[in-house]
C-alpha cells in the first residue's frame, strides 16, 4: 500500500522526522533488531530508494521510501508499506509505524 501526507509528498517539509521515525521503529539486525535495510541509487539519476526489508521465506513485509536525491537534504517522493497480514513480528512493527505515522504527520493510506 502506498501511504502519503494530506498534502502530498511535494509539500511535506517532515521528511528526516519520517526517516527517523521508521529508523527508530524498525531496529536492524546489526543492532540485535530483526529488520534488514538496504539503500539504492544510481549514478546520474536523481532519485535513492531505501528498504527496510524482513527476512522471511514465504512472506515478506517491508517499507520502501523513495527519495528525490541523495543528498542531505533529501525528501520523501514516496513511501510504500508492504504488509503481508501473516501475525509475524514484523507485521506488528508495521502496524504500529502505520499507526504512528497517522498520529504524528497526518501520513495515511492512499
Amino acid at each position: 500500500m502506498n501511504v502519503k501526507p494530506e498534502q502530498d509528498w511535494a509539500n511535506f517539509s517532515r521528511s528526516d522526522d519520517v526517516v527517523e521515525l521508521i529508523a527508530t521503529s524498525l531496529v536492524l539486525e546489526e543492532n540485535k533488531g530483526i529488520w534488514q535495510y538496504f539503500n539504492f541509487s544510481e549514478k546520474n539519476q536523481t532519485d535513492c530508494a531505501s528498504i527496510w526489508c524482513s527476512n522471511e521465506t514465504a512472506a515478506t513485509n517491508q517499507v520502501n521510501l523513495t527519495f528525490d536525491s541523495d543528498g542531505p537534504d533529501a525528501q520523501i517522493k514516496s513511501l510504500g508499506i508492504e504488509l503481508t497480514n501473516n501475525a509475524s513480528e514484523y507485521f506488528k512493527q508495521l502496524m504500529k509505524l502505520k499507526r504512528a505515522l497517522k498520529v504524528e504527520f497526518g501520513i495515511r493510506e492512499i
